[in-house]
């Protein structure tokens, strides 16, 4: 019988093109249940690694995505939901249950990338503000 060995998690990687680094605002922190990435990010760092069927999916105003978001200081993968906004940025609702686990800051900087492996989204703090 063949053994498998599962893929291990792979750390954040500065020289990843992919990279999306977000500094939290006040919005992102606090009693917050949501973090906000810009239309861009999400468009330029994460549609290249979906389906097409998806990401004609998500191009379209309020649709909602299921997304895996793996911390990987603690090893805890969250489900969250993606949904676009009105304005075209995307919005992650769900944040709050991370935040209630971690005493992240107005400032601090979060470093997120695709895991292909697993298929989710990771993300660790780069900065303390």
């Amino acid at each position: 019988m063949a053994r498998t060995k599962p893929c291990p998690d792979k750390p954040f990687d500065p020289n990843n093109q992919f990279n999306i680094l977000i500094t939290l605002k006040e919005s992102d922190t606090g009693s917050s249940n949501t973090i906000t990435m810009s239309k861009e990010l999400v468009e330029a760092n994460l549609f290249p690694w979906w389906s097409k069927h998806l990401c004609a999916k998500l191009s379209q105003h309020k649709s909602v995505e299921l997304v895996d978001l793996f911390e990987y200081e603690s090893k805890i993968t969250t489900t969250l939901i993606m949904r676009k906004e009105e304005d075209g940025n995307f919005r992650f609702h769900g944040w709050g249950s991370i935040l209630g686990k971690r005493n992240f800051r107005t400032g601090d900087i979060i470093g997120f990338w695709w895991d292909k492996y697993y298929t989710r989204l990771n993300f660790e703090l780069l900065l303390i503000a």
